[in-house]
């Protein structure tokens, strides 16, 4: 999985069109979307154009909350797969741990029936890694309790406001590897004035300064942007490296602040 991927979310139409052609010419390769983000077939069609072959690309997409069940995993995969327009997903996400259930036990079992079909998806080939996004270290534990395979991945909003320490050391731990997204979008972050300063003094852009950041923490990081000069900006973070005072100035600013989705309370 390419390190920094392209993120869709929110996103569809002519503008996402346009914004994935930029993105694709400025070299972005993994490209992140949803069932939910319901712009699967612009993204599948925006791959089919680029004139490069299918295998150049990694997509990742994900199950949605109320498709959680043995037979509506199955149709879900299958709708991706038509969607996307493509024979096999680089990465298949359970979007969060919480569906429809209606008391603990059956949301509890409702996600042990959807990973179970991920991992009979995945022994076919048609999943060539499958893994979860906004799940807890208790949420992954019932995976590996009810199955065979290890999520691949972790997908959760993470930056300098919410570092997710005990989550980040659980994944290691684990072999997991820890997805951010967030460090370009949360609220105020871009404006802090320490992200500012480190930016300023590297003559980089704030958002720049904020993935690298993720990056040095040994994560996998989403970037989005519909701006042709962001989306060039944004992929352009490998050529620099924050200093370790860099690093401790902006993992100073712990907040154990979201913007996104929270499912700590979630069984």
């Amino acid at each position: 999985m390419p390190a920094l991927g392209f993120g869709t979310y929110l996103t569809g139409g002519d503008e996402l069109r346009w914004a994935l052609r930029c993105a694709i010419a400025v070299g972005y390769r993994h490209i992140d979307t949803a069932h939910g983000y319901q712009n699967e077939e612009i993204v599948g069609d925006a791959i089919a154009k680029s004139g490069l072959p299918r295998e150049s690309f990694f997509i990742t997409t994900k199950l949605w909350c109320s498709d959680h069940g043995t037979e509506s995993t199955r149709a879900a995969i299958d709708a991706s797969l038509r969607a996307l327009g493509t024979p096999y997903i680089d990465c298949y996400l359970m979007h969060a741990p919480d569906n429809q259930g209606t008391s603990a036990v059956d949301i509890r079992e409702l996600r042990r029936q959807s990973w179970l079909v991920m991992e009979e998806s995945h022994r076919a080939g048609t999943l060539r890694a499958i893994g979860v996004s906004n799940f807890e270290p208790r949420h992954i534990e019932d995976l590996r309790r009810w199955g065979s395979v290890t999520p691949a991945v972790n997908q959760v909003e993470l930056h300098a406001y919410l570092s997710q320490s005990e989550l980040r050391d659980y994944c290691a731990r684990h072999g997991i590897v820890l997805q951010s997204y967030g460090s370009v979008g949360a609220d105020g972050l871009l404006d802090d004035p320490e992200i500012q300063a480190v930016a300023a003094a590297h003559g980089r852009t704030p958002a720049q300064v904020s993935l690298r950041h993720s990056l040095q923490r040994g994560c996998a990081v989403l970037a989005k942007s519909i701006t042709p000069e962001r989306i060039a900006q944004n992929f352009a973070i490998f050529d620099f490296e924050l200093s370790s005072l860099d690093v401790r100035r902006l993992d100073a600013l712990e907040r154990g602040e979201r913007t996104y989705w929270d499912n700590t309370d979630v069984p």
